[in-house]
C-alpha cells in the first residue's frame, strides 16, 4: 500500500547494545510502503568482501562473528575512506535512497539506517534528499547502563547530539527488547512509514 506521504529516511543514533537495530526492525515491520534496512557502514563491508573476492579468500563481513575477528580490517578503511572524503559514507547511503533496487522491484519509501555516528552525516543526507522530495527523520535510543564502546563512539555521539536535534528521544530500560520493537511499530504508524 502506498501513502501519499514523502519518502522517508530515518536515522537512528545511539552507543552500541542501545537498541537500535532492534528499533528499525520494529519500523521495518510496520512499514506499509517499500521499505529497506541501509546502514553507513554496509558500503565498507561490501568494499571489504569486494577485497576478500579479488585474492580468493574466504569470509564475509556482513557476518557478525566475521566481522567481530577482523574489525580492525574496517576501522581503517573506513578511516581511509574517510580521510579522502569525509562524506564518503553519507553520500552513498543518501544517493541509495531514491533509487531502485532490482529490475521489476519498487524503490524503497522508508529507509531506515541504524547506525547514524556522525553530525555530518545528518547534514549530508538531508542537502541530498530533501531537495529529492524525502523527509530525513532522526531518532536517538539510549538504554540505562549503556555507555559507549569506546573513546571515538563517545565523542562521535556527542558531537551529533551538540549539532542535531533528534526528532525523537528514546530511553528504555535494561533487556526491554518488545518494549523497543513496540515504539519502531508506533514510529512507522504515527509517521505513516
Amino acid at each position: 500500500m502506498t501513502t501519499m506521504s514523502a519518502p522517508t529516511l530515518v536515522l537512528i543514533s545511539g552507543f552500541a547494545r542501545a537498541g537500535k537495530d532492534t528499533l528499525a526492525s520494529g519500523i521495518l515491520e510496520w512499514s506499509t510502503r517499500p521499505s529497506r534496512k541501509t546502514n553507513f557502514a554496509d558500503y565498507l563491508k561490501d568494499a571489504g568482501n569486494d577485497f576478500l573476492m579479488s585474492l580468493n579468500l574466504e569470509g564475509n563481513f556482513h557476518d557478525d562473528r566475521f566481522k567481530t575477528l577482523h574489525r580492525d580490517f574496517l576501522v581503517a578503511g573506513g578511516r581511509l575512506a574517510r580521510s579522502l572524503d569525509v562524506d564518503i559514507f553519507a553520500k552513498n547511503l543518501a544517493n541509495f535512497c531514491p533509487i531502485q533496487m532490482a529490475p521489476g522491484e519498487l524503490a524503497p519509501e522508508t529507509v531506515v539506517c541504524s547506525d547514524l555516528r556522525y553530525a555530518n552525516e545528518v547534514a549530508v543526507c538531508q542537502d541530498v534528499l530533501i531537495d529529492l522530495g524525502w523527509k530525513v527523520r532522526t531518532v536517538y535510543v539510549a538504554t540505562a547502563g549503556v555507555g559507549p564502546a569506546n573513546q571515538e563512539e563517545m565523542d562521535s555521539i556527542l558531537e551529533i547530539r551538540e549539532k542535531h536535534a533528534f526528532d525523537l528521544e528514546l530511553t528504555f530500560a535494561p533487556n526491554s527488547r518488545n518494549t523497543i520493537l513496540m515504539e519502531g511499530r508506533y514510529i512507522a504508524k504515527t509517521w505513516r512509514l
